[in-house]
């Protein structure tokens, strides 16, 4: 297990390092916001369209090779960036890569085969602390090495460490990863798979579900809203470049890590889950409010760190909530479209980001405070209603 989170670390860390500059790259090659932000909404299309496939991949194959075939691709995809000189070939690296991010379902599926019922949580929680720290590790050296300035961005260095992280990554796998015991089991074909719309059609027609989900979609497009355009924003606003904003997403990263490393559970004891995603849903719109109407560059940074906070424990709350409505027999399948309807709108965001901001700098944050405000709403109404639709399923 400890190889396995130093496999997703650096993983993670590769990807990330390409936040900082990759907008301002794309930009300064002519691309306009909306055609920017959708090459960078193609890795996370390309994510929601083939994970389900690589995790039965990994089911009938093994998940070593499967990993280790991903990362290929992710490698195939920073090779194209470093010789990049156009947005095109941008957009084509992008695609690679989404087609080749399988991995965060198949190291899931081995912290499952690696663990019993009862300590599966603490598995869980290594992956989610390597991909934490890959997610401070990965901008901040994707700042340093993308260019001072936005006039200096560039992708060819960022891209080059990318590749010898994720090298490094794929070395752990080839050389210390062991097959875990209970993959390679054969396979019952005649066995029908559920896949992502049966998922959540199935419990969009009971009870809380559809709305849940609805919730789940809002937060998930609000964060993919915003994340895309902020490097612009604050080229416009304080003339920052690839280096500050590589400080901003680590400060991001680590206000994300403060929560998830503890206060989240105690959060989730003292107010219980409906009530804490009611106050996440707040804390997300301040935050969003916050980076539009602040008059100092600080500000952004505690907006920024407050609307990845909130989405965070936003997130844990209602999947918990999603958990404590649903049968033992049904966990995974409800956590499958839970996260399902979190990939769409994560998938979904970036493509409207740009064209939003062209419209007005403010209007992808606002636009995501009218989706949060409905979220809000929702679980306010449900909470008051007559009807318990928050009772526990036993």
């Amino acid at each position: 297990m400890r190889i396995l989170f130093f496999i997703v670390l650096l993983d993670i860390a590769g990807f990330a390092v390409l936040l900082p500059p990759i907008m301002y790259v794309l930009t300064n090659w002519g691309a306009s916001p909306a055609f920017a932000t959708f090459i960078i909404a193609t890795y996370s299309i390309g994510k929601f369209l083939i994970a389900p496939i690589w995790g039965a991949l990994s089911d009938r194959y093994g998940r070593k090779p499967i990993m280790a075939i991903a990362l290929m691709g992710d490698l195939v995809s920073y090779l194209i960036l470093i010789f990049a000189n156009s947005p095109e070939l941008v957009l084509v690296s992008r695609v690679v890569a989404g087609l080749s991010a399988g991995n965060i379902a198949t190291y899931n599926a081995s912290i499952s085969d690696m663990t019993t019922h009862e300590n599966r949580a603490k598995g869980l929680g290594v992956i989610g602390a390597g991909m934490g720290l890959g997610y401070v590790i990965g901008p901040a050296i994707g700042g340093v090495l993308g260019g001072m300035s936005a006039e200096t961005a560039n992708l060819s260095t960022p891209a080059l460490a990318s590749l010898l992280l994720s090298l490094a990554s794929l070395l752990l796998i080839l050389i210390f990863f062991k097959e875990p015991k209970a993959t390679k089991k054969p396979v019952n074909m005649s066995t029908p798979s559920v896949g992502r719309i049966k998922m959540i059609s199935m419990f969009a027609k009971r009870d809380v579900f559809g709305f849940l989900f609805i919730c789940v979609f809002l937060v998930s497009i609000t964060s993919a809203l915003i994340g895309p355009v902020t490097p612009l924003l604050v080229e416009l606003r304080y003339g920052w470049g690839p280096r500050q904003m590589g400080m901003v997403f680590v400060a991001v990263g680590l206000a994300i890590a403060i929560v998830q490393g503890g206060l989240v559970g105690r959060a989730v004891d003292l107010l219980g889950e409906v009530k804490l995603v009611k106050l996440a849903s707040l804390i997300v719109i301040f935050g969003l409010l916050m980076i539009v109407y602040t008059p100092i560059s600080a500000g952004l940074v505690i907006g920024y760190c407050l609307v990845g906070a909130g989405a965070t424990l936003f997130t844990t709350a209602i999947n918990a909530l999603a958990s404590k409505l649903t049968g033992k027999n049904e966990q995974g399948l409800v956590m499958g479209a839970m996260q399902s309807m979190h990939s769409l709108g994560r998938a979904s965001g970036p493509v409207f980001a740009g064209s939003l901001y062209m419209i007005w700098i403010g209007l992808p944050y606002i636009s995501g405070v009218i989706c949060v405000v409905i979220c809000f709403l929702l679980m306010l109404w449900l909470s008051k209603s007559k009807i318990n639709y928050f009772k526990p399923k036993v």
